[in-house]
């Protein structure tokens, strides 16, 4: 199986593939610094403050640190905002691990541009085929962007790692990181049912770990050949589903052009709903229906959406984020979702409170038995002269059906980042990244040591 396997993460990447990898790291600088100036990614900006200096990115600081603490410390910010990538079917989030781990091993070992995205591509693949394989069982209890994204970190990592030696030497180590990473799987759903920061742990370890496991098979760890789907493995002991085929399926493309982008700070199952909810409000004002018009909303959706996001009265800033009631309301009233949106004063707004009171959530069956193929939500308003508006939609805004534009992904990222730092290199960097002829180009990357020169203008 193991030989199948890795025929199919390391395909080579066509020119478009290589374009959305390079899209991918612009998101990920956006919402991870970002993410570094909420107060949930204090403990970890804590923590960074005492861990020993490297020559490492580290995006709190311009205090540079080791590859595996800044694996751990970077990969921690990137989901805090709700604004990370998103892989549908897999329902993982492979920017948050493999990213930071691809960053963390370029540091000490040599790589161009082109090999550096070839490896961001194959940790994709590797993680989101392991996310498809497991299944909704599995995502029911683990948290699979961490449970996953550690094989994703660990195969990105071994491939920069090995890029420039023999095929069959890059394809054992290849190997052995990836066997070596069922020892580091972990990551279970309790985190979400309070406040905290296991979740981002969670990441921050899977991010680490990857890495540790391409450095340990670099030393000539091994491991048996079927950790993955042997009777005592990965598999067995992970979910009782398992879409075995989808580790070795052939396909003719690579699996991060199927990744979404998001748009709004917000858990990715409520983004149809606020994308709907949007579209609706534009109706509204065409028509002159205020909001006072509306007398009860329905919305409908599959069942995973109301598991995680029913949250008719949420009492903080990441339970309004996970309630498909309050990503209404507010997309409703204020045409648009942005961060401040969750904020305490506008949880318990009156005029939020209640709108939200008139918003009944009830699951589609045929919405659930389609996911996670489709995120599919459908909304009507009954208004107070018995007049009703219904949308459905079964592609939110970022998905591939329904894309952001590369204007809007680099938008979304200078706008996240001047929010917080002033000045003007990120628009540099991100022209540089655009711009850069990877088939020419076999000057070692550059990239994050300009994006490191921006982290060192912050003042927080």
């Amino acid at each position: 199986m193991i030989n199948e396997f890795l025929e199919q993460i390391c395909k080579e990447p066509d020119k478009h593939t290589l374009h959305k990898a390079k899209l991918a790291i612009i998101d990920w600088i956006g919402y991870s610094i970002a993410g570094t100036f909420s107060k949930q990614a204090d403990p970890f900006k804590n923590l960074q403050s005492e861990l020993p200096k490297g020559s490492s990115l580290n995006l709190f600081d311009k205090k540079s640190l080791s590859p595996l603490d800044s694996a751990f410390i970077n990969a921690a910010v990137g989901n805090i905002l709700e604004l990370d990538d998103v892989h549908r079917t897999s329902i993982i989030h492979p920017g948050d691990t493999i990213i930071p781990a691809t960053i963390a091993t370029s540091s000490f070992k040599h790589v161009n541009a082109l090999e550096f995205l070839k490896s961001l591509i194959l940790g994709y693949e590797t993680a989101i085929r392991m996310g498809i394989c497991l299944g909704t069982d599995h995502y029911n209890i683990f948290y699979s962007s961490a449970t996953c994204g550690v094989f994703g970190a660990a195969a990105a990592s071994s491939y920069i790692l090995n890029h420039d030696q023999d095929k069959n030497l890059a394809l054992t180590k290849l190997n052995y990181s990836i066997q070596l990473a069922t020892m580091n799987s972990s990551g279970i759903w309790q985190c979400r049912k309070g406040e905290g920061e296991a979740k981002q742990y969670a990441l921050a370890n899977a991010s680490r770990s990857g890495l540790t496991s391409a450095l340990l098979a670099q030393k000539n760890a091994k491991t048996p050949v079927d950790m993955i789907e042997g009777e005592l493995g990965f598999l067995k002991a992970f979910s009782n589903k398992t879409n075995f085929d989808a580790l070795i399926k052939k396909e003719n493309t690579h699996l991060i052009n199927e990744v979404s982008n998001k748009p709004w700070p917000a858990c990715r199952h409520s983004h149809p709903v606020i994308g709907v909810a949007l579209e609706l409000k534009k109706i509204m004002k065409k028509q002159k229906i205020n909001i006072e018009d509306i007398k009860f909303i329905e919305i409908e959706t599959y069942q995973t959406a109301i598991d995680f996001c029913n949250k008719p009265m949420p009492s903080s800033e990441i339970e309004g984020k996970f309630s498909l009631q309050h990503c209404c309301a507010i997309s409703l009233i204020f045409e648009d979702i942005k961060e401040s949106y969750f904020e305490k004063s506008i949880l318990n707004s009156h005029e939020i409170e209640s709108l939200r009171k008139k918003i009944k959530v009830n699951s589609n069956k045929q919405m659930s038995i389609n996911f996670p193929k489709n995120y599919s939500v459908q909304i009507k308003i009954k208004f107070n002269n018995d007049e009703e508006l219904t949308q459905k939609s079964d592609h939110a805004k970022g998905d591939p059906e329904n894309p952001m534009s590369e204007k809007e992904i680099c938008d979304k990222t200078l706008d996240l980042v001047n929010s917080h730092i002033k000045n003007k290199n990120c628009n540099n960097l991100i022209e540089k990244i655009l711009n850069t002829n990877i088939e020419n180009d076999k000057s070692s990357i550059v990239w994050f040591n300009d994006l490191q020169q921006i982290i060192n203008g912050k003042g927080y």
